[in-house]
């Protein structure tokens, strides 16, 4: 199949049908070239990336708007104008009218050839605006209520920076996986380079999925942001751990890597099929102190005795995902406010389960990969108010422009009181 029909194709689901890009490039890469995979993927996620950006570039040149999947075409034709050096203009055009000739719009070439041609003229530049806030919006391909939000919580300036940061690329974030390896070992490899926040972190030139360290499990996909979340946790050799959300199991073998796989780990996932996720990564990762099992986390009354007490548990909830949206950025065509608040509930629900499970004395990490204060502090914040019985020792916000990283957020709490009766839980 041809390599841009294919990415079109998979741009119009994302757009117009709610499809996860990862999960519909993983389902049809195998239908080009191995040697084109590449360039799909790369106009999927730049055109997602700049989505806004071109959209708002071609609008500006029509009175009516097209069909949607005449738009999706825009969109990535002008993506590829404006962000891609090395395709020629005329090749950018002609792959987008033959495509739609394709699809029966043979009738709206015209007016695409027209429109294309007066943005390759324009070249790249920045959309003006009266709002300085709807300006960087704009121009960094961010939902203006998104950033709206941002300035209001953090200040605008943390704001700008965090959207300017979320746009640019960055070397791929990988954990070493100290139970095979060492970072000197890694370090070696002239692809890698030491990493700019977490410990065991290194950053990857080149396609780190196709190297050697991911293949033989010596290495991890993990934002470093994400590896601060289990540093805080802390758990050491020994420990009785509880993943309450744990597939895939990213932060489940980071905890079995820091408790030097001596102890027990307990991962629960909703899904059966993402609980086997689990368990097939920790044997790559040669991991052997976990049990995954299938559980809604809101109650795991099924699964534990009532005695049953952790010395720490994670609560690493589902989260609007704000802070990821550089390797996800098709969070921005789907996401809207109320979905923010939908989730707060769910949020709430796992990190009051999660505490009852906690020992006295031990400690319990909610976590996010947003930048939201009403799923991050707010909920923290009415936790302590209602559980008397833990203190808050830290709370962090990694914002991505820090250290090229994705956005977090991470709280660390104690369990100080006793731990009382098994208390009914209402979903």
């Amino acid at each position: 199949m041809n390599a841009r029909y294919l990415a079109t194709d998979i741009l119009h689901g994302v757009l117009t049908r709610q499809h996860y890009a990862n999960l519909s490039l993983k389902q049809h890469l195998d239908e080009v070239r191995p040697m084109d995979r590449g360039l799909v993927t790369q106009l999927v996620y730049g055109t997602l990336q700049n989505q806004l950006y071109v959209r708002k570039r071609w609008q500006a040149h029509l009175k009516t708007q097209p069909d949607a999947l005449t738009a999706t075409v825009l969109d990535m034709a002008v993506y590829q104008l404006l962000f891609l050096d090395k395709i020629p203009a005329y090749a950018v055009l002609n792959e987008a009218q033959d495509y739609l000739r394709t699809q029966h719009r043979g009738s709206v070439t015209g007016m695409v050839n027209a429109v294309l041609r007066k943005i390759s003229d324009e070249g790249k530049i920045d959309i003006q605006s009266n709002d300085r806030i709807e300006t960087i919006a704009f121009n960094t391909s961010l939902p203006t209520w998104i950033l709206r939000m941002w300035a209001k919580q953090y200040g605008e300036e943390i704001a700008i920076a965090c959207a300017q940061s979320l746009i640019l690329p960055t070397d791929t974030s990988v954990r070493v996986n100290t139970l095979l390896t060492n970072m000197d070992e890694v370090l070696a490899d002239p692809n890698a380079s030491p990493g700019r926040l977490s410990l065991d972190a290194i950053r990857y030139r080149g396609n780190f999925l196709n190297s050697e360290w991911f293949t033989s499990g010596k290495g991890v996909l993990q934002d470093e942001a994400s590896q601060e979340v289990v540093n805080l946790l802390d758990a050491k050799p020994g420990m009785h751990v509880l993943d309450l959300c744990a597939a895939p199991g990213t932060k489940t073998s980071a905890i079995a890597q820091k408790m030097q796989n001596h102890g027990e780990i307990l991962a629960l996932d909703l899904h059966p099929q993402r609980v086997k996720l689990i368990e097939e990564g920790m044997t790559k990762l040669g991991v052997t102190i976990v049990t995954a099992k299938a559980c809604d986390s809101r109650d795991c009354t099924s699964i534990f005795s009532p005695e049953t007490r952790f010395d720490a548990v994670l609560a690493d909830v589902p989260c609007s995902g704000l802070g990821v949206l550089r390797r996800k950025p098709d969070i921005k065509a789907r996401i809207t406010p109320e979905d923010l608040d939908t989730l707060q509930t769910l949020q709430y629900q796992l990190l009051t389960s999660g505490s009852v499970w906690v020992k006295k004395d031990g400690i319990l990490v909610y976590s996010t990969c947003t930048l939201n204060k009403k799923e991050n502090e707010k909920q923290v914040e009415r936790f302590l108010s209602e559980h008397p019985d833990y203190i808050l020792i830290s709370q962090r916000t990694i914002f991505p422009y820090e250290y090229e990283t994705d956005g977090f957020y991470m709280a660390k709490m104690q369990r100080t009181g006793d731990c009382g009766k098994i208390p009914t839980v209402i979903l």
